[in-house]
C-alpha cells in the first residue's frame, strides 16, 4: 500500500499539469492570450521548484537533457527575435510559452521513476481528454446557448477554434487505447479507458477537423507498423473507431442544420449521442477485458497473428493509396484545395477547399526573404496581410514547421529539431521494445506532430501542454540516480527567479490594464501596447486618444489595427489630413482590407 501511495505522489505533479490542460481548455477557453495562461505557467514552475526542494527529483537522461536544453534555447531565441519582430510583446509571449512547455516537459522527467509511474501518468492525460469530451457532451445536451457552441456547423466549444478543440481531444486517444489494451489492468480501468477513447473519438468527429483525421490516420499507420503491441491495440482502436463511425450521422448533423431552432435540437442530439457512445465504449471495454482474461494465445500463435496484423496494415495502406491514385482526380482535388472553402458537402470533412495553400505560400516566401533569422516570432500575421490573396487573417501559418522557418529562420528551425528529435528517439526505441508508456507517448506525439503540421496547435497551450507531458514520460526509465542536493537547490532557485521575473510582470500588467491602472501596467510590461490602447479607449477627448495611440504605433508601426485606430481618432478630432496619412500607411500594410478603402472614401 505504501508503494502505491508513493507512486501516486510521484505521478501527482504530472497529473496536476494534465488537469491544468483541462483548465486551460474549459476555464480559459483555450485562449492564446498570455494573460490567461501565464498563471498556469507559474504553476508549472512552482511544481518544479517543489520537486527540486523536496529532494524527490531524479537525473534526466542525456538525450532528454539535450532536448530540454534546445527547448529552452528556442524560448530564448524567440524572445530575442522581439528585436526585429513587428509585434515585440507577442514575440516575448511566444518565448514564455515555449518556456512553459519546457517546465511541463521537465516535471515528468524529474518525478516519474518506474514504468508503472509512466503508465499511470499517461492514464492521467487520457483521463483529462476523456473527461473534457464528456463535459462537453453534457454541456451540449443540458446546457444553454447551444447555437453558440458551433461555428459553421462544427463544434467550437469550449475552444472557439474547432481544429484546436479536436486536438485537445485527440492528444489523449492513444494513451487511452494503450491503457485499455493492457491485460494486467483491472476490468474497470480498461472499461473507463475505452470509454475515454470513444468519447475522444466522437468529440473529434463533432469538431470535424480534417487535420485531425489526417493526423490520427498517420499516427495509426505508424503505431501499427512500429509497435509490437499492435495486436493488443487493434481491438480498442477498432471499437472506438467503429462506434464513432456508426454515429457519423447524428455527430455531424449540426453541419446540415437549417435555422437556429433546428440547430439547437441537433446539438442536443449530438451531446446525447456522445454520452451514449461513451457508455457503449465502457461496456465494450469491460466485455473485452473479461474475454481477454480467458483467451490466451501461445507464443507462436501470437507471433503469427501479430505479423498478420502488420501485413494487413501495410496492405491496407498500399490498397488505399492505389484506390486514391486510380479513382480520385488529383488535379481536381488540388484545384479545390487552392480554392475558398464552401458548405456544399454533407460535412466539413468532405470539403477540400481552404486558405491553407495561400497561407503556406506566404510563409515560404517570408522564409526565402529572411532565411537565417526569420521575420521575428509571431510576425506572420502581420506579414500575411501584405501578401495575401485571400480574405483570411490567420494568426499563424497553420504549420509549426513553417512558423519556425518563416518567423525564426534556419536558427529557430534547427532549435525545434534539436528539441524534438532527442526526445523522440528513446520513445521510438521504447515502443519497439513493447514498453506501454512509450507506445502511448509515441502514438500521441505522432498524432500531435502530424496535426500541428497543418494547424496552429503549438500556440494553443491547451493543446501543447499534454504533448510535452507525453514527451516527458515517454522514455523508459531503468535505473536513474537521484539529482544531487546542491544542483537541485541551485536549479530550484533559477526556476523560481525566472518564474517571478518572466511570468508575473506581464500577467500583472494585463490585469492592471483591465482595471484601468495603465500607468503601472506600462511600467511592468514596457513591450505591451495594450495599456496605451486601453487608455485611449477611456480617454474623454479625441486628442487624449491620439496621444496614447501614437505611442502604440511607435511600438508596433506595422500593425494595421493600431494605424486604423489612430486614423479614426484623428478623424474624430477633425484632423483629416493626418487621418488620411495613417489610412494610407494601413493600406500599404494591408492592401486587401475593405474597411480601409471605405474609411478613405468617407474622408473625401
Amino acid at each position: 500500500m505504501q508503494l502505491d501511495l508513493d507512486a501516486v505522489i510521484r505521478v501527482l505533479p504530472t497529473a496536476i499539469l494534465a488537469a491544468a490542460a483541462w483548465g486551460l481548455t474549459w476555464l480559459a477557453t483555450g485562449s492564446m492570450d498570455a494573460a490567461d495562461w501565464l498563471p498556469y505557467a507559474f504553476l508549472a514552475g512552482l511544481l518544479v521548484v517543489v520537486v527540486l526542494v523536496t529532494g524527490a527529483a531524479t537525473r534526466p537522461g542525456k538525450l532528454e537533457l539535450v532536448g530540454l536544453s534546445a527547448l529552452v534555447g528556442l524560448a530564448v531565441w524567440e524572445a530575442i527575435s522581439a528585436a526585429w519582430s513587428p509585434v515585440p510583446s507577442l514575440a516575448r509571449d511566444e518565448g514564455l510559452l515555449t518556456l512553459f512547455y519546457a517546465l511541463a516537459l521537465v516535471v515528468p522527467l524529474l518525478t516519474l521513476r518506474t514504468d508503472g509511474d509512466r503508465v499511470f501518468a499517461a492514464g492521467a492525460i487520457a483521463a483529462e481528454a476523456g473527461l473534457l469530451a464528456v463535459a462537453t457532451a453534457l454541456e451540449l445536451r443540458f446546457g444553454g446557448n447551444q447555437a453558440d457552441h458551433f461555428f459553421s456547423g462544427r463544434l467550437s466549444f469550449p475552444i472557439s477554434y474547432p481544429n484546436a478543440q479536436a486536438a485537445a481531444f485527440l492528444v489523449g486517444f492513444w494513451p487511452a487505447v494503450v491503457l485499455a489494451a493492457q491485460r494486467r489492468r483491472p476490468v474497470w480501468t480498461r472499461a473507463l479507458a475505452l470509454a475515454a477513447a470513444t468519447a475522444i473519438s466522437s468529440g473529434w468527429l463533432t469538431a470535424q477537423s480534417k487535420g485531425g483525421v489526417l493526423a490520427i490516420g498517420i499516427s495509426a499507420v505508424l503505431v501499427f507498423a512500429v509497435s509490437p503491441l499492435r495486436l493488443r491495440l487493434a481491438v480498442p482502436t477498432l471499437v472506438a473507431a467503429g462506434l464513432t463511425a456508426a454515429a457519423y450521422g447524428p455527430l455531424t448533423e449540426p453541419f446540415r442544420s437549417s435555422g437556429d431552432a433546428q440547430l439547437v435540437a441537433d446539438v442536443r442530439r449530438t451531446g446525447t449521442t456522445i454520452l451514449l457512445l461513451t457508455v457503449a465504449g465502457a461496456v465494450a471495454g469491460a466485455i473485452y477485458a473479461l474475454a481477454d482474461r480467458r483467451l490466451r494465445l501461445g507464443a507462436r500463435a501470437h507471433r503469427a497473428v501479430a505479423i498478420t496484423a502488420l501485413v494487413a496494415t501495410l496492405v491496407a495502406v498500399a490498397a488505399g493509396t492505389a484506390v486514391v491514385v486510380a479513382r480520385v482526380d488529383l488535379h481536381q482535388q488540388w484545384r479545390e484545395f487552392k480554392s475558398a472553402p464552401t458548405n456544399a458537402a454533407s460535412s466539413h470533412l468532405l470539403q477540400l477547399g481552404s486558405y491553407r495553400y495561400d497561407i503556406w505560400r506566404v510563409a515560404w516566401q517570408e522564409f526565402e526573404d529572411h532565411p537565417l533569422a526569420g521575420i521575428g516570432s509571431r510576425g506572420f500575421a502581420v506579414a500575411y496581410l501584405e501578401r495575401r490573396h485571400s480574405p483570411d487573417t490567420p494568426v499563424r501559418a497553420h504549420s509549426f514547421e513553417l512558423d519556425a522557418l518563416s518567423e525564426l529562420g534556419i536558427v529557430g528551425f534547427a532549435l525545434v529539431l534539436a528539441a524534438l528529435v532527442p526526445l523522440l528517439v528513446p520513445i521510438v526505441a521504447g515502443t519497439l521494445s513493447r514498453d506501454a508508456a512509450a507506445t502511448a507517448a509515441f502514438g500521441g506525439a505522432a498524432y500531435w506532430l502530424a496535426h500541428a503540421s497543418v494547424d496552429w496547435l503549438w500556440t494553443v497551450p491547451a493543446c501543447g501542454l499534454p504533448f510535452f507531458l507525453l514527451l516527458g514520460l515517454g522514455e523508459p526509465r531503468g535505473k536513474r540516480a537521484a539529482l544531487g542536493r546542491r544542483p537541485a537547490l541551485a536549479l530550484a532557485c533559477a526556476v523560481a527567479v525566472v518564474g517571478l521575473l518572466a511570468f508575473v510582470p506581464p500577467w500583472l500588467s494585463a490585469r492592471l490594464t483591465v482595471r484601468g491602472q495603465t500607468a503601472w501596467a506600462k511600467r511592468l510590461d514596457p513591450l505591451s501596447v495594450e495599456p496605451y490602447v486601453a487608455q485611449a479607449a477611456r480617454s474623454p477627448t479625441p486628442q487624449g486618444a491620439i496621444d496614447q495611440l501614437r505611442w502604440a504605433v511607435r511600438k508596433e508601426p506595422r500593425v494595421v489595427e493600431l494605424r486604423f485606430a489612430l486614423a479614426s481618432a484623428y478623424r474624430r478630432a477633425g484632423e483629416k489630413r493626418a487621418a488620411r496619412a495613417e489610412l494610407l500607411q494601413a493600406k500599404r500594410l494591408d492592401p486587401g482590407e475593405p474597411r480601409i478603402d471605405e474609411a478613405l472614401r468617407a474622408l473625401r
